[in-house]
Parts: C-alpha cells; structure tokens; sequence
C-alpha cells in the first residue's frame, strides 16, 4: 500500500491555480484551458489535481460537506486500486491502523 495515486488541491480560484502551476511552474498537462473545471498534472508516480474546492467537500460528502473554515483544508490524497475487493481490503487496513472510515 505503499503509494499515493493522486494528490487533490480545492482551490478558491482554478484559473489562477493552473496560471501557478502550469504557467509558472511548468507542471505538465494536457488542459490547455485556462478555467477548466478540472485538472491532473502529471509527475512520476503520483497525479496532482487542481478542483474547486466547493465541490471537492461535496465529493467527500454531497449531504453534510465538510466546513471549508472549520477545519477542512482542501486537500485529498486518492490510493486507487483495480478492484472492489482491494478497496474493502484497504479499508479494513486503514480502520486497524486508526484511521476513521466516514
């Protein structure tokens, strides 16, 4: 379980976030627009992703979203696998290890 697939940054405001990160930086991407609704950078290993961050605490809970200034910082870290049964297997390993599964 040794890997992130994907780091999400929820961002106030995407077009100045791809302006840093793309224009700026030089991540790489294939989004050539300058407002997308989304973005994945790509890196060796691990894709870093750019959403609003409105509707990355939608994503996590579309009923009860988490507070942005109450303590939610904006950030999700994705560990993706090739199947259900890997996903129950990875839960079960992050609840025994403490983790709290919501």
């Amino acid at each position: 379980m040794n890997r992130v697939s994907i780091i999400c940054l929820g961002v106030r405001d995407m077009e100045a976030s791809v302006k840093f990160y793309r224009d700026g930086l030089g991540f790489v991407t294939d989004v050539t627009e300058n407002n997308p609704h989304i973005v994945f950078f790509n890196s060796y290993g691990t894709k870093l992703e750019l959403f609003p961050i409105q509707e990355l605490a939608k994503d996590i809970d579309d009923v009860n979203p988490p507070a942005i200034r109450e303590g939610f910082s904006g950030i999700t870290l994705a560990y993706n696998v090739d199947s259900k049964a890997k996903v129950e297997e990875v839960i079960e390993l992050a609840r025994k290890a403490g983790g709290i599964i919501v």
